[in-house]
């Protein structure tokens, strides 16, 4: 019995129940508790269960002698053998209907994790770490500053991730990913994975001052990568880069790593975007959809479809261009007094000006999102 598996155990199972429940290993000894003052000692009733042949035993009354509580004591077994005992404590009456659900629980996810665990031994050390960020929300600090530690990185350091998305990447990704290993401008504290849907994943070290980072980051990073650059020209390849934010706690890098997802999902197919650049969208994608209808519904509702269509044909073009009203009647290919004259029917009903008012910029913005997510644009 793992002592790091058995705490997680019960930190999920504190959740779902009031009672105390503690998990003995095949020694006798308190491994994980609701009473932490517990874990550690020795539990005599927990070891003449795994050394004998009853499956469980009941206590009807506390024990003071032997710190035994009431409660119903139950053998744990992982692939038919006894693997320890778990205690759940209160008057046996009232908790034996839900015992067994515990425990047959705790038996299930002992044996999803010997499942995963044997899984994932036929990875290398850095594939595991790897598959953990992709795909795991369950794990602790010590589990990553392991992996760390057996790769010999450094976890403070500043990281960038990066997700390559790339045409054909069943044939291109694993060359790609060893051209990148490859360069002269890869660092031993870099490290790079490939997911299940053939994308490329790179978490970039970067050694800048605080104060000149945001300056020098997508240069570091476009230099790094012209070797990526040349071999999708070569190849022929359509591909995207999806940038997430600067990470310096290893903590954080599975939720970064999610921030690319998030970009990939929601913003572009084709090009290079940078979360940054998206941080008041993916707030906003955090609303939920009634909490938008309370905010815009009465102005969906009432404004009609002609405006509606009007509001998201001109707001998108002067949000990708930056609300530069020459750009913005290019890519709508109209002239650009007629984006004004179109544009001033909307400032006239919401009587906001995105032009020269930030806060109205906002709502104006906020109004255009929900639109779209409510449309399913």
């Amino acid at each position: 019995m793992d002592d790091g598996l058995a705490k997680k155990l019960i930190d999920k199972l504190s959740d779902l129940t009031e009672y105390n429940i503690s998990i003995i290993d095949e020694n006798g000894k308190v491994v994980a508790s609701k009473m932490e003052e517990h874990i550690g000692a020795f539990h005599e009733t927990a070891f003449g269960i795994i050394k004998g042949k009853a499956d469980s035993i009941t206590v009807d009354i506390s024990d003071p002698d032997t710190g035994v509580k009431e409660g119903i004591y139950m053998a744990l077994y992982v692939n038919k053998c006894k693997t320890g005992v778990v205690g759940i404590n209160g008057d046996p009456k009232k908790i034996r209907s839900v015992a067994g659900i515990i425990r047959l629980s705790i038996e299930t996810m002992l044996e999803f994790e010997l499942y995963r665990n044997n899984n994932m031994r036929k990875f290398t050390v850095k594939e595991r770490f790897m598959r953990t960020l992709f795909y795991s929300d369950d794990f602790e600090r010590q589990d990553l500053e392991q992996y760390f530690t057996e790769l010999k990185l450094n976890q403070h350091l500043v990281r960038i991730p990066v997700l390559i998305q790339i045409s054909d990447s069943s044939t291109h990704a694993v060359p790609i990913t060893k051209q990148l290993e490859g360069s002269s401008l890869f660092s031993k504290e870099d490290f790079i994975g490939i997911t299940n849907d053939g994308t490329i994943v790179l978490f970039k070290s970067i050694s800048c001052h605080i104060t000149t980072v945001m300056q020098d980051y997508k240069y570091i990073l476009g230099e790094y990568l012209t070797c990526f650059f040349n071999y999708a020209r070569v190849c022929g390849l359509s591909y995207s880069l999806y940038i997430g934010p600067m990470e310096n706690d290893i903590m954080q890098y599975r939720q970064a790593y999610l921030y690319c997802r998030w970009l990939q999902k929601n913003i572009g197919k084709t090009g290079t975007y940078y979360f940054y650049d998206y941080l008041v969208k993916y707030l906003e994608s955090m609303a939920s959809q009634q909490e938008y209808n309370a905010m815009f519904l009465y102005f969906k509702q009432g404004l009609g479809q002609k405006f509606i269509d009007n509001y998201i044909e001109i707001m998108a073009a002067l949000i990708e261009k930056d609300y530069n009203l020459a750009k913005a009647s290019d890519i709508l290919h109209i002239h650009k007094n007629t984006l004004i004259y179109r544009l001033d029917k909307i400032r006239e009903i919401l009587n906001m000006n995105p032009l020269t008012s930030n806060s109205e910029r906002e709502f104006m913005e906020c109004f255009y999102f929900y639109l779209i997510r409510s449309n399913g644009i």
